[in-house]
């Protein structure tokens, strides 16, 4: 990576070369119109980057080769390095994808944590992809490890063998990193199969703001009602056809609305088992919210809007981020239109 960076560099970063670049890219009908720059705080840049240096790899050389700079980047030229930068590029590429799915409003910490314990199992499948070399998953390597027939067998190995390491570093970061959330994974499926949840299964560490003591008396009360049992059935049923019509056609429901419906149904002699739901659902469960917020600030006070005041900030931000429609026509048929005399 800091290879690329640095090339990247050379090139973006100074006019000259970055005009030179361009006509390049320009003269060899090219799809780009350049090269992006890396950038350490964007979480999807990383993976942009490389991908558009892999595709622009051939002009990279050609534009070094002109400026008499190939020979400062010996790795252009090496087939194993470049082997690396593609695996690296396609594992970025899959992080990349995770990162997009999580993103976005109205996702609850379950939505998150299914996705997360997902991709657990894929990283093995990546492992066991690189063991036996289909290379399926990672596309920019299959299409360039044909030049891996220069090398010996014990080359094929040791590269094996560090791809392999990159991948249980992965899985040993995200066993690790997430470790807090398998402790509550009974308690998140709480939410959803509430009917047929063991008290015994619920780890309570985090939770010593509960009452433990009357919580198992309401959820034994509440699993023995056959009217709320039903409820929590016709419940997933209808989460289904959310989600099945989410996945055939571009129309997406709000699942977590009506999770949050029946909830808010029960009476109030479970309130220790809707303080539990209701803690729950809203979680935040990413930074996503607060990043987007800050980039709609960004945009509504810049240079040529400087001198809004708090109360016009505030009030410019809450219209951009609201989900609220309003029905213009109702409101403005309430007021009395001033006609000219």
């Amino acid at each position: 990576m800091a290879v690329v960076t640095k090339i990247v560099n050379l090139i973006s970063s100074q006019a000259l070369n970055k005009r030179k670049f361009d006509a390049l890219l320009d003269e060899v009908n090219s799809m780009y119109n350049g090269l992006l720059m890396y950038n350490n705080v964007r979480w999807l840049s990383r993976g942009n980057v490389l991908e558009r240096f892999i595709d622009c790899l051939v002009e990279i050389r050609l534009f070094l080769q002109n400026e008499g700079k190939i020979e400062q980047y010996p790795q252009l030229l090496d087939v194993m390095w470049l082997s690396k930068l593609m695996f690296l590029a396609d594992i970025c590429q899959h992080l990349n994808t995770l990162n997009v799915k999580l993103q976005g409003t109205n996702k609850t910490i379950i939505v998150m944590i299914d996705l997360i314990r997902a991709f657990e199992p894929k990283l093995q499948i990546f492992r066991n992809d690189i063991i036996t070399r289909n290379y399926k998953y990672f596309p920019n390597l299959k299409k360039y490890i044909n030049d891996f027939d220069i090398h010996e067998t014990a080359d094929k190995d040791k590269f094996t063998e560090e791809l392999i390491a990159v991948i249980d570093s992965l899985i040993k970061e995200f066993s690790g990193r997430f470790s807090q959330f398998k402790e509550l994974s009974e308690i998140l499926k709480f939410i959803m199969y509430s009917d047929v949840t063991s008290f015994h299964k619920l780890n309570f560490s985090q939770l010593d703001w509960l009452d433990i003591e009357e919580f198992e008396m309401q959820l034994i009360d509440f699993q023995s009602s056959s009217i709320w049992i039903q409820k929590f059935i016709e419940t997933r049923k209808e989460l289904e056809l959310i989600e099945t019509e989410r996945l055939t056609s571009n129309l997406s429901k709000n699942a977590n609305n009506k999770i949050l419906e029946t909830w808010n149904a029960l009476r109030d002699t479970f309130n220790c088992l809707k303080k539990l739901a209701h803690a729950i659902l809203t979680m935040f469960s990413s930074t996503y919210a607060c990043e987007s917020l800050f980039s709609e600030m960004n945009n509504i006070k810049n240079s040529f809007r400087n001198r809004l005041t708090d109360e016009s900030s505030s009030a410019c931000i809450l219209l951009k981020v609201t989900s609220y429609n309003p029905d213009i026509n109702y409101l403005s048929s309430n007021l009395q239109q001033q006609k000219s005399h």
